[in-house]
């Protein structure tokens, strides 16, 4: 095995049908640990294929394998052409430069979708924040008298537009000190055993705060469900809006 300085500037080897290294560039020594045999710096799980390949009769060919320097594992294209029945010439051409470029595409589109996952969520943010604003609209505190408030409820009543409402209700309740809160589900539409106990809670705070609660417009299907809070609690229930605020306000 001897090195040969006028070859190409590449990583190049001479070798034998063996595997045996005949003549090698400096650059294939910078390379590999060069060995006596060829297969020697060959990757284990490349052995079959290197054999299965590099022989007289595959001819000129151009295989991706593994090889190593110590303990480093690398990808090779591998560039074999037979000078005869006895000789081959072979380059090998590391994927370096290739996986770094990948990895360079990959970095930046990671940075794009990281940018793009940020906008999203500050678009997903502001959507929620609107949500929830949209939300405490659907329940405004209105002050009729100085001891009687109104709260129409509007839509159906789901969990995140009870907790969207809950303290601003408590808030208002306690900062305008009215002795008396009128619910008006005139407006409202479904509700599910969830909303019903945030429904509860509200009402429950309320009531220690020695607020009297009245229900305007329930519906049959939505005074069952209600019943057993108005026990608990003295809830008041009337018909009509009209006839609450002639009750409470004239």
């Amino acid at each position: 095995m001897r090195q040969v300085h006028d070859q190409l500037p590449v990583p190049f080897v001479t070798i034998d049908r063996k595997f045996y290294i005949l003549e090698y560039t400096p650059e294939a020594s910078e390379l590999l640990n060069l060995n006596p045999s060829f297969l020697e710096s060959v990757d284990q799980d490349s052995h079959d294929k290197v054999i299965k390949w590099v022989n007289p009769d595959a001819g000129k060919v151009n295989i991706e394998i593994n090889m190593h320097k110590e303990s480093e594992v690398f990808l090779i294209d591998l560039y074999v052409h037979w000078k005869n029945d006895l000789q081959a010439e072979v380059i090998m051409m590391p994927k370096y430069e290739a996986n770094n470029h990948v990895s360079g595409m990959l970095e930046k589109l990671q940075k794009r979708l990281n940018d793009t996952n940020f906008e999203l969520l500050e678009e997903k943010d502001k959507l929620e924040a609107a949500v929830d604003q949209n939300n405490r609209l659907s329940a405004p505190y209105i002050r009729l008298t100085t001891d009687t408030a109104l709260i129409p409820l509007f839509g159906d009543l789901d969990e995140r537009k009870l907790f969207a409402i809950k303290d601003q209700v408590l808030e208002e309740a306690h900062h305008y000190n009215h002795d008396r809160i009128l619910f008006d589900f005139t407006g409202v539409g479904a509700f599910n055993p969830e909303s019903l106990h945030l429904l509860r809670d509200i009402f429950k705070s309320l009531f220690y705060m020695g607020k009297e609660v009245v229900i305007i417009g329930i519906k049959p299907d939505q005074a069952r469900k209600l019943n057993e809070m108005s026990i608990q609690m003295n809830l008041k229930y009337m018909h009509s809006l009209q006839k609450a605020i002639e009750k409470y306000c004239s």
